[in-house]
């Protein structure tokens, strides 16, 4: 497993229960896919802006209420891995 997984869903139909985790996901299935290819990511912070909006596991996808979140930049939380957030 590459990513903090609060909601244990790993190993079920979504191990990617946010963005920043979707990101690493995809990274680590092309770089696996892909020998010596180390993708960058850019993410879609247009309804992610309420904290803790998506605190039930269930909830995750273009949940009401979610709020626009972050400006576009490209100060990340990962730089090495995460490029840019934009809204999309």
């Amino acid at each position: 497993s590459c990513c903090y997984d609060p909601c244990g869903l790993t190993e079920e139909w979504n191990p990617s229960q946010n963005e920043h985790n979707y990101a690493l996901h995809l990274r680590k299935a092309m770089a696996e896919g892909i020998p010596g290819f180390e993708p960058h990511m850019i993410v879609d912070t247009g309804r992610n802006g309420v904290a803790d909006e998506r605190a039930k596991c269930a909830d995750w996808c273009n949940i009401r209420g979610a709020g626009v979140g972050l400006f576009p930049t490209t100060e990340t939380a990962n730089p090495e891995i995460i490029d840019a957030y934009f809204w999309l």
